[in-house]
């Protein structure tokens, strides 16, 4: 039951996210998320059977030593009811506080996973410039602040069972008083019975709290994953529901009519009537300052954002009618920052298994990008990949171009690919790509204005405009234009 269960409910996490518009993304701290991923589900995994496990032992525990002091001191079972009233209001006391300090406990950790991820991005610009103690000291205060919630749970405990101790203690009082009370008919094996069971009833009844109120405090775990799971909004819709060929999209073309996109339908507008008509094998080259909304436009084509106004069809196919993994799944991109998944190098070439175990193409592809000697001398593509130690920044830029190479589609999208790149890996993909995609569509979002010098359009981006849009010669001998001024920079 317990892995089942777990199971179960990290599959509904992870399709809540994996289905959250990007919107939840921008507004969602993302320790918060973590949080639900570790501590609610460990949780789950870990708290919620063990103590459901001992409360069940506690439980019958409980009724067989009282059963056994009853039957030692026939009168003390007048008393029971009242000590079970008792035990009943410490519990419901208890829980009403502990409840609420469990559920400050884990929220009070998501901001210290989110400094956890913060620090480990940002890890070359805190030594760079000296911040190591100022992060430090930080850490210190948001693990401080964390465990708060937990040292007042402990000492709730504390006091717990303080009362309980007391409470029992009250219980031998009677007990003995009885005892003495009757002496003459009682049994003086039972009566040593009944005092050997009435010193560990105080320690049985405050595991029997305070594992009954594990167990309730661990649904509310439970609770917060329902509750994220439900509340998460997603961005499939309806009404994207039309289906395309197999082979879509087999031309390549892209037309993009008054287009007005944002985060949100409700949302300010990020993108403001954006239109450009790309042919079948066309290659436009996108530029444009920091926060134009170039990254904006690529994520528009990939249906990240909403489209509020205007149309985009691929192929005289409107993409707002499909569903958006079929977008994602049709076009090749190559990202900015390079993505890698925990398996072989072969899972991470070829994600969707296209190739069926063909071995040759994805050799040559990883010739191409020179690659394939790193790759060989590590032991193959079934080897288990660590990017990190087996590939420097501009190697795994390489790695995702090869992985483009062996999907088949007329549309390639490059989002700043080579921003990060040293000049001759620049050239190595600059010249792959006009030699591999010669026959597709290209959309680059460009960095070094060198790799769309050739490109049949340019498109120069500023406040989620195009500001200026034509052939590259064209705009370079404008006077006092943006790519002008962009190329001069």
């Amino acid at each position: 039951m317990v892995p089942h269960s777990a199971g179960h409910l990290h599959k509904k996490l992870l399709g809540s996210v994996s289905h959250a518009p990007l919107s939840f993304f921008a507004s969602t701290d993302t320790g918060q998320i973590i949080n639900r991923f570790s501590q609610d589900l460990s949780v789950v995994d870990m708290e919620l059977p063990i103590a459901g496990l001992i409360l069940v032992f506690n439980l019958f525990t409980a009724i067989i030593q009282a059963a056994v002091i009853c039957v030692s001191a026939k009168y003390f079972a007048i008393a029971l009811p009242f000590v079970t009233f008792v035990v009943y209001l410490l519990q419901k006391f208890y829980l009403r506080t502990s409840r609420q300090i469990r559920l400050m406990e884990l929220e009070a950790k998501a901001p210290l996973y989110s400094n956890f991820l913060e620090t480990l991005g940002g890890l070359v610009t805190i030594r760079a410039f000296g911040w190591t103690e100022e992060m430090d000291k930080r850490n210190k205060v948001l693990l401080d602040t964390s465990q708060r919630p937990f040292y007042l749970l402990l000492c709730i405990q504390r006091w717990l069972a303080l009362v309980i101790d007391l409470t029992v203690a009250g219980m031998a009082v009677i007990l003995v008083a009885l005892i003495i009370q009757f002496r003459k008919g009682a049994d003086a094996g039972f009566v040593g019975v009944a005092l050997v069971n009435i010193m560990s009833f105080s320690m049985t009844l405050a595991a029997l709290v305070q594992h009954w109120t594990a167990v309730e405090t661990s649904l509310g775990a439970i609770s917060r994953i329902k509750s994220f799971a439900e509340n998460t909004p997603t961005e499939n819709n309806a009404q994207e529901t039309s289906k395309v060929p197999s082979d879509w999209p087999a031309q390549g073309s892209v037309v993009v009519s008054n287009v007005s996109a944002a985060y949100t339908l409700e949302s300010p507008t990020i993108l403001h009537d954006i239109s450009i008509s790309i042919l079948p094998g066309q290659k436009l080259g996108v530029c444009g300052p920091s926060g134009s909304g170039k990254s904006s436009f690529v994520a528009t084509l990939f249906r990240m954002l909403e489209i509020q106004s205007g149309s985009i069809t691929i192929d005289q196919v409107n993409i707002s009618e499909i569903p958006r993994q079929t977008i994602r799944e049709r076009l090749i991109v190559i990202p900015q920052d390079p993505m890698f998944l925990k398996g072989t190098i072969r899972l991470n070439l070829d994600p969707m298994d296209t190739l069926q175990g063909n071995d040759s193409a994805a050799q040559t592809a990883l010739e191409k990008v020179k690659l394939w000697s790193i790759v060989s001398n590590a032991g193959g593509l079934d080897t288990v990949m660590e990017a990190e130690e087996l590939l420097s920044h501009g190697q795994r830029q390489l790695f995702c171009l090869a992985r483009a190479m062996l999907r088949s589609s007329k549309i390639l999208i490059i989002d700043e690919a080579t921003a990060s790149v040293d000049l001759q890996t620049d050239l190595l993909m600059e010249e792959i790509i006009a030699e591999h995609f010669a026959h597709c569509t290209v959309v680059a979002v460009a960095h070094r204005l060198q790799a769309i010098r050739n490109y049949d359009r340019i498109a120069v981006f500023e406040n989620g405009r195009i500001v200026e849009y034509g052939e590259p010669d064209d705009l370079l001998a404008e006077e006092g234009g943006k790519f002008k001024a962009l190329w001069d920079a």
